[in-house]
């Protein structure tokens, strides 16, 4: 059974009057029990579901000829839990006192699905696979860090994850697709261990449609939890070349690089960022793999659009950082050709929370984004991160966008991973479209 937690005005489900509360029992006689047989029996072109409403079982017919989405939401409370005890789980690296929500641990198909959350698959039955292959849930977002049986079952403390090769041979051979992400870890799973796995996963291909390696995360508060090594400059820079030689391995095989680099890599370098055409089809951009060059290109080509205005003047604080302070301060002076007289001062906040190791923008607490701007003239307005923000506009550490704007004494206006809408922000600040 499913708790319908929204439904979307307008919608199929909301025009034959599905509404928050309804809990879905079967849709044409087929027992839903949770999100994938939903998402599964709900493609017909004819259905019927049956749900209850006030202690009452109804019925209601529709017809969907497009095969359109109903419209409804749920509360998803039965989600898979991670059964691991990974050697660099980040949130076993969270401190205490934080939002319960961020202590989940979750290791979910659906949400691989629906959101691009990574699972390992270790916590799948033989009819969790079935049912993979029998909804067809294609492309799943993998973790596998490496495909040596033995490293893996080390990185990930459970004896199931040395099943993985077999595991992917069974998704594969059934044409599931799926990415994978490669979590590196300096004298663990990287140099000959990585090569290894490369070319192991390469093997799943075209079902395998690109493998993400990035960086492990290191907080501060690692006592107790085994000791692992961030990534120097030199480090990154021979992680840039080894994925490179694969890279023109790949194209020259199969046409695609297949394998890339997350952006971290190449700021970690201080090598350039490769130009946007160099990542295909951005298969994982949320995994921080060509972010900065996509955004870039919006940026830039948004930019072109404008004419330019020296009359304009305004006084704007970006905060950002301390991985994307180099590139941004790059877009804001091509910006300031056109626009000489919008002061943009670009602020690297260094994460004091998580600990310096930490640079990623999406990890920006608000304790930290005030303490740094609270002694500085911040100008007209403040600029920040969305990534950093959850639904709530909470940040990581609980403090609310509108608390930061209270104590700078600023409004605060959160911006999306979008070129265009940075450019938005800086030329009309919190004016409506």
């Amino acid at each position: 059974m499913l708790r319908v937690s929204r439904v979307l005005e307008g919608s199929l489900a909301h025009k034959c009057g599905i509404v928050k509360g309804d809990i879905i029992l079967s849709i044409n006689g087929n027992k839903i029990n949770d999100l994938l047989d939903y998402m599964y029996y709900s493609k017909d072109e004819s259905i019927v579901i049956e749900y209850i409403r006030d202690s009452n079982i109804q019925k209601v017919g529709l017809i969907n000829r497009k095969v359109k989405p109903l419209g409804i939401e749920f509360e998803y409370e039965n989600v898979k839990r991670c059964t691991n005890k990974c050697i660099f789980c980040f949130i076993d690296q969270l401190p205490k006192g934080m939002r319960d929500t961020l202590y989940v641990k979750d290791d979910d198909t659906v949400l691989s699905v629906l959101s691009g959350n990574y699972i390992t698959l270790t916590n799948l039955t033989t009819e969790d696979f079935e049912r993979i292959v029998k909804f067809h849930l294609s492309p799943l977002k993998i973790s596998v860090h490496t495909t040596d049986p033995q490293l893996r079952k080390f990185i990930l403390k459970n004896p199931k994850a040395s099943l993985i090769l077999k595991q992917l041979e069974y998704l594969s051979s059934h044409n599931i697709e799926f990415d994978v992400q490669i979590v590196l870890m300096k004298n663990i799973n990287d140099k000959d261990n990585l090569d290894r796995t490369i070319s192991s996963l390469a093997n799943f291909y075209p079902n395998l449609r690109s493998i993400a390696v990035v960086p492990v995360g290191l907080t501060k508060y690692r006592e107790g939890l085994f000791e692992l090594e961030p990534f120097s400059k030199e480090d990154a820079k021979e992680v840039l070349l080894q994925i490179s030689k694969w890279q023109k391995e790949f194209e020259r095989r199969f046409g695609t690089k297949l394998v890339f680099a997350s952006d971290e890599f190449y700021v970690k370098a201080e090598e350039k960022i490769p130009d946007y055409r160099f990542y295909e089809e951005f298969r994982q951009i949320e995994n921080g793999v060509g972010l900065l060059a996509l955004f870039k290109k919006q940026f830039l080509n948004s930019l072109k659009k404008l004419k330019p205005n020296v009359k304009l003047k305004k006084s704007v604080t970006l905060v950002t950082s301390v991985a994307a302070y180099k590139f941004m301060k790059e877009l804001i002076e091509t910006f300031n050709q056109k626009y000489p007289n919008i002061k943009v001062d670009i602020v690297a906040i260094v994460n004091n929370f998580f600990g310096e190791n930490v640079t990623v923008a999406g990890l920006l607490t608000g304790q930290d984004i005030v303490s740094q701007l609270k002694c500085k003239e911040v100008g007209d307005y403040v600029l920040v991160p969305a990534c950093a923000l959850n639904h709530e506009n909470r940040f990581l550490d609980d403090v609310h966008i509108d608390d930061v704007a209270k104590e700078i004494k600023k409004p605060v206006y959160p911006v999306q991973n979008h070129g265009r809408k940075l450019l938005y922000y800086l030329l009309k600040g919190g004016e409506k479209n």
